[in-house]
């Protein structure tokens, strides 16, 4: 039996594209071992039908000490994948970029192991580049991915981003507006609102009659988000304010601060660190105001949900925004800077979006046409012709 590494690094980012071709390998027969940082224990489940390893990884760092630590954690990292790609020998390793999989392809260099490495971000990211000229195949998200040496052009292979199966399946499902929502206001008395950590009621989101916002904050949380867009959605109006359902993911440790926001403006609203449901928070969705990494944005075209995307201002090589231009030209997205990010301008996208039924529709369609749901197997393919 075939055996093949991949490597991951530690976000949601990285792990979840490199869990769906290890699900899909399984699928196939394919033994495949998936080697991450701790970062990855997480995200590890008792009916994987894939085996997985925790390699130890560091970011480098300026302090001098850190920067030791950091070194020693690396060169540990480099003999336990030397040991795993000896004992194994993998006919591959895949590698979905972060730092987590540097010691991975610096063994997988000693033993001549022949790397495919897949960049989910429209530019290459920094380890990604390093072994770029020792890569059998550059696996591309995006066609029109920056950073790439003219030496490396004949290996690149445009695939696609890796979906969740039950996220793909959402592809089939009808963009549908609430039929009430905006038709006349709505009674409420005292507070609508959930706090997941206290109650919630997640696996069936209200969707009959609210127009139905989900807010991804992504790894960082986005504190700005909890900052301004209660506010946003207050400066909207009773009529509408009162037709919406908020779902919004944060940091932990923004939960309760978020909550208190949205309670002081009586916004009905489900709140947390992270949501176990997230094909249903997606599929409920009318709109989607979330960062711009790949993952999400990849899964959101497939579920075919207009976007309002803020790409984080401080992500590396500003991958985030030549994301989300590529969605925007394609006419599945708005697009706001983090510089234009403010309680005025945000209220103003929100509630032209929410009042054109039809720029909503057309926004749904062309995410839907840009969406690639083959891209596992395009992975699959391409490790079997190496």
């Amino acid at each position: 039996m075939d055996k093949v590494f991949i490597a991951t690094g530690g976000t949601g980012g990285h792990i979840i594209p490199a869990r769906c071709l290890a699900a899909q390998l399984a699928k196939e027969n394919v033994a495949a071992f998936v080697l991450g940082d701790t970062k990855y224990r997480s995200y590890i489940k008792a009916e994987d039908k894939f085996s997985s390893i925790i390699i130890t990884a560091s970011q480098l760092v300026k302090s001098p000490i850190a920067l030791v630590k950091a070194a020693l954690k690396i060169s540990f990292g480099c003999v336990q994948s030397l040991y795993y790609f000896l004992r194994y020998r993998p006919k591959c390793v895949v590698a979905f970029g972060g730092y987590a999989t540097f010691p991975i392809l610096l063994a997988a260099i000693v033993t001549r192991t022949k790397i495919i490495l897949h960049e989910q971000n429209a530019h290459l990211g920094k380890v990604n580049r390093l072994f770029a000229s020792r890569a059998y195949k550059i696996a591309l998200t995006f066609a029109q991915t920056s950073g790439i040496s003219a030496q490396s052009q004949e290996k690149l292979v445009a695939v696609g981003n890796p979906v969740r199966d039950e996220i793909a399946q959402l592809h089939h499902e009808e963009y549908k507006m609430p039929i009430k929502a905006m038709l006349s206001k709505r009674d409420k008395m005292g507070y609508d609102v959930i706090l997941t950590s206290e109650f919630a009621d997640l696996e069936n989101p209200p969707q009959d009659e609210s127009f139905n916002i989900l807010i991804i904050g992504g790894s960082g949380g986005a504190k700005i988000f909890s900052e301004v867009l209660p506010k946003a959605f207050f400066n909207l109006g009773e009529d509408l304010k009162n037709s919406l359902h908020i779902s919004q993911q944060c940091r932990r440790d923004l939960v309760e601060y978020t909550f208190d926001q949205y309670k002081k403006f009586n916004i009905s609203i489900s709140i947390a660190a992270f949501f176990d449901d997230m094909p249903s928070q997606i599929k409920a969705a009318h709109l989607v105001i979330a960062r711009s990494g790949s993952s999400s944005i990849v899964e959101f075209c497939a579920a075919k949900k207009p976007m309002i995307l803020i790409p984080f201002a401080k992500a590396a090589d500003d991958h985030q925004a030549k994301n989300a231009q590529i969605i925007e030209k394609a006419g599945a997205a708005i697009v706001v800077n983090e510089q234009d990010f403010t309680i005025n301008k945000m209220s103003e996208v929100i509630k032209n979006l929410i009042k054109n039924k039809i720029l909503l529709e057309k926004m749904s369609a062309n995410a839907g046409q840009i969406a690639n749901l083959n891209a596992t197997k395009n992975l699959v393919e391409l490790i079997k012709a190496c």
